[in-house]
């Protein structure tokens, strides 16, 4: 995955340094915007290891269900064509893990809390209609990733903060009147290897790859 971070960070810087050397300003340049976003949360079963956890040398794997994403974002139009933004992301989905020494959990979740620098690339209008296509990236701090394993009745955490995360993305929007749009995308977001620490105890769940993929659907006002 390190190609598709580089890559990522390529766009991201080149989404953002564009508008400081463009001098060509559109009808839609110069605006801020707010937007709020929702979506559906699919992620990856992955593998780990362990410390302190289950036996002696288990690791083990995770099992994640479909789960949901919640944001917001403040961004600026630069041109009619680039913006970048600061955007907060929730996003949480059931999981359970199973370590190699028969452990397991019966129930769980694992959730983030992080803030993105988002830069974004907007194409002109499809032919004939309203639609416009756009491609971004960003890059991410992780303010908390957290994972809640439960074995019975009893419940252990395991979180991590200050990790670095990015992510990539691609959508239309349709504007409904000059100032508000709809849009919808599709994105990618990886935090790779993060070491998560149980709460209130001894414990670790090392080299976990975060690495959901949304479906979202969300509205922009033009300030």
């Amino acid at each position: 995955m390190k190609l598709a971070s580089h890559y990522a960070l390529r766009l991201l810087a080149v989404t953002c340094l564009v508008p400081l050397a463009s001098t060509a300003w559109a009808d839609d340049g110069g605006k801020w915007y707010g937007k709020l976003y929702g979506g559906y949360s699919m992620l990856g079963d992955t593998s780990f290891d362990q410390e302190g956890v289950a036996a002696a040398g288990a690791t083990g794997d995770t099992d994640s269900d479909g789960g949901f994403l919640a944001g917001g974002a403040v961004g600026y139009n630069f041109t009619n064509n680039i913006a970048a933004e600061l955007a907060w992301d929730y996003i949480t989905n059931d999981t359970t893990a199973t370590f190699s020494d028969g452990t397991r959990s019966t129930d769980g979740d694992f959730s983030s809390s992080i803030f993105f620098l988002n830069g974004f690339y907007k194409f002109d209008p499809v032919s004939n209609t309203k639609i416009r296509p756009y491609l971004g990236a960003g890059i991410g701090y992780v303010e908390e990733i957290d994972m809640d394993l439960k074995t019975g009745p009893s419940e252990t955490s395991y979180s991590s903060d200050g990790d670095f995360a990015y992510q990539i993305m691609a959508g239309a929007s349709y504007p409904i009147t000059d100032r508000f749009d709809f849009n919808t995308d599709i994105r990618y977001v990886r935090v790779d290897s993060v070491d998560l620490e149980r709460e209130g105890g001894a414990g670790k769940l090392k080299s976990v790859d975060y690495d959901p993929v949304i479906l979202t659907l969300g509205a922009s006002y033009k300030f």
